[in-house]
């Protein structure tokens, strides 16, 4: 079975003039993905490898899910994570190295919360820094598709703590 976390990035500031690409996390969503990095130890789910697309909110997810969680390898960026399609999420998958078992993946709605809905099995909203942790039926990364049997393991997001 492969293993993926699928992370919503955190909650971004929204100011004027500011391409939505280039957007900054606004405090609260510093805070919420450094605790996503610490609940996935809690959970004894430290990922093998993190990738992330390229937007500067969803990279600085990354960053500070990394710190939290003492992950020190390297954070892949995707450019095609930046508002994906379903399509672009599954290539993205499909194309983890082999020789990782459980990763997190960084991104954006509506694509990642439609994502996790449709294999997180039971997730019916994605707020941000909202992870849904997903077990894929397969022996590798290159046979997840639309139609591969998967198990919702996990859902969690930072107000459930609230």
């Amino acid at each position: 079975m492969k293993s993926l976390i699928v992370l919503r990035h955190g909650k971004a500031e929204s100011p004027g003039g500011v391409p939505d690409f280039d957007r900054s996390l606004a405090g609260r969503g510093t805070r919420d993905a450094v605790r996503v990095g610490e609940v996935l130890v809690e959970k004894n789910l430290a990922p093998d490898l993190i990738v992330t697309s390229t937007a500067n909110r969803a990279r600085s997810t990354a960053g500070l899910v990394a710190e939290g969680c003492h992950y020190s390898g390297e954070i892949v960026p995707v450019d095609a994570l930046y508002l994906p399609t379903q399509s672009a999420i599954l290539a993205t998958v499909r194309d983890i190295p082999e020789a990782y078992s459980r990763v997190v993946i960084v991104g954006h709605n509506p694509g990642f919360g439609m994502f996790a809905m449709k294999f997180g099995n039971g997730v019916d909203h994605f707020p941000t820094c909202a992870w849904t942790h997903i077990g894929f039926d397969v022996e590798f990364w290159g046979e997840v598709t639309q139609t591969t049997k998967s198990e919702g393991l996990d859902f969690w997001y930072p107000k459930i703590e609230e």
